[in-house]
């Protein structure tokens, strides 16, 4: 279960107080709603603060992990939950998520995201770059306005959540290869559960044993297609779709020639 974020949301400056506050939807840019005299250029070197109210039931705070989840952030950003900083967004990750069930309360709640300046340097000595897979095409840019392209949203986990999915591609010397998807996940209460784990054109069922944190699916290519990284078309790529409690993650997959082994008889 989830609830999406997008009601409006209040925009207000931090550096230039005299442009009025207004109110704006996401997914969309920040000067949809300011000054038409203000420029992209402009709006990007001044900070500003973003706030949305929201309500929790009794029983959605009944789970027992809720994450916050956001992505398609331009700009870098810092996300407060009823006034605690839970999350930056730096551009290490196209999507955020972070467990910040500690921070909520039944009834009244309030999300800020606030564009901020800060100093390069400074953040990188602090922040690791997310590992990127080999086989997973990230998700083309296509805005650099500031503003928050994809609609924030809190994701309620019953029991497991789906921590990392690890793919691998396995060639056979006579042609073809496997597909190996490793779900990595966190058990916070036991029950039963199953992950659908769905690549090109079959879906398996996977149970969750939640006594341990992996489980696995591999899945047969006879006729793989190969794709050219550096020209990619979308038609050699593959859809991965990973459903587990509830939280959906999809990838666009590249098989790639160049990561095959070549076994030489000796």
């Amino acid at each position: 279960m989830k609830k999406n974020l997008a009601d409006l949301w209040q925009l207000s400056p931090l550096t230039d107080l005299s442009i009025p506050q207004d109110d704006l939807s996401f997914p969309g840019a920040l000067s949809l709603v300011l000054p038409s005299h203000l420029s992209e250029e402009m709006i990007a070197n001044q900070e500003w603060h973003l706030m949305h109210d929201f309500e929790l039931t009794e029983e959605e705070l009944r789970h027992p992990a809720v994450d916050l989840v956001i992505g398609g952030v331009e700009h870098y950003a810092e996300v407060r939950i009823n006034g605690r900083a839970v999350m930056d967004c730096d551009g290490n990750e196209v999507i955020y998520r972070r467990e910040i069930r500690a921070h909520l309360q039944q009834g009244p709640n309030r999300i800020e995201i606030l564009f901020l300046n800060y100093d390069e340097e400074d953040l990188l000595l602090e922040s690791d770059e997310a590992p990127q897979c080999s086989l997973c095409v990230p998700s083309a840019v296509t805005e650099t306005r500031m503003g928050v392209w994809q609609t924030p949203y809190l994701q309620f986990i019953p029991h497991v959540r789906l921590e990392h999915v690890v793919m691998e591609q396995i060639w056979h010397h006579g042609g073809g290869c496997e597909f190996k998807v490793d779900l990595h996940y966190h058990t916070y209460r036991a029950g039963l559960v199953s992950a659908a784990v769905r690549f090109n054109g079959m879906t398996l069922h996977l149970p969750i044993d939640v006594r341990a944190n992996q489980a696995s699916a591999l899945f047969q290519v006879e006729a793989p297609k190969y794709a050219d990284l550096d020209q990619l078309n979308s038609d050699d790529l593959y859809r991965l779709v990973v459903t587990l409690d509830g939280q959906v993650q999809e990838f666009d997959v590249a098989l790639s020639q160049s990561l095959c082994v070549t076994h030489l008889a000796i």
